[in-house]
């Protein structure tokens, strides 16, 4: 089992990344925020890894952190969630923010994640929310009240500019790009559409 792959950037595909370790390649799938946190083509990085076994196919997934690691091998005990599923579920939401959904019970951050249908989204919620202890996590990053408050206004921000047709991706890079902890809801989505008018 190969618990990490450690290496120089050969390549960034569409939902992967390729680590050149002493000449070999080995092409990882990630989530869109490991994408967008693990540096460029060129530079020396580490993921974390789980590899996926099956009859014709061998897989390689790959992780930023522990804790996004830790929030995938929960996801795939769900029945009827795989490595793919999994890893499509954290690029339309952090591992981080779907911990908090899970033990709040919130459904909605679900909106918009293509292939999770309310049957996949039901379990996960069910069956995950005693194996993920989220508060625990934003106790560890020290999170405040007004943090975790403006966090439910981002989402919330989200699932408006979702509903509106904005694209998630788009949607998050604008949201975030304009964010600020003393925003309200209402606050985010006028900036957002202030942002989108001037493109």
């Amino acid at each position: 089992m190969i618990s990490f792959v450690k290496g120089i950037i050969a390549d960034k595909g569409l939902g992967t990344v390729t680590l050149d370790n002493n000449g070999v390649g080995f092409e990882i799938n990630v989530s869109s925020f490991c994408w967008e946190s693990i540096g460029e083509i060129g530079e020396e990085a580490k993921l974390l890894t789980y590899m996926h076994v099956k009859e014709d196919e061998m897989s390689l997934f790959g992780f930023i952190d522990k804790f996004e690691k830790e929030v995938f091998m929960k996801l795939i005990l769900v029945n009827g969630v795989g490595p793919k599923m999994a890893i499509n579920i954290l690029s339309g939401i952090s591992a981080q923010d779907l911990s908090f959904a899970i033990a709040t019970q919130n459904a909605s951050v679900f909106k918009g994640i293509k292939g999770v249908g309310t049957k996949i989204r039901d379990r996960i919620l069910l069956e995950l929310k005693e194996k993920i202890d989220a508060l625990s996590h934003l106790a560890e990053v020290n999170m405040t009240a007004t943090e975790i408050n403006s966090s439910e206004n981002f989402a919330q921000a989200l699932n408006v500019l979702i509903d509106w047709g904005v694209p998630r991706p788009q949607a998050q890079d604008i949201l975030t790009k304009v964010y600020d902890t003393k925003d309200t809801m209402e606050d985010l989505i006028a900036k957002a559409f202030k942002e989108l008018g001037r493109k």
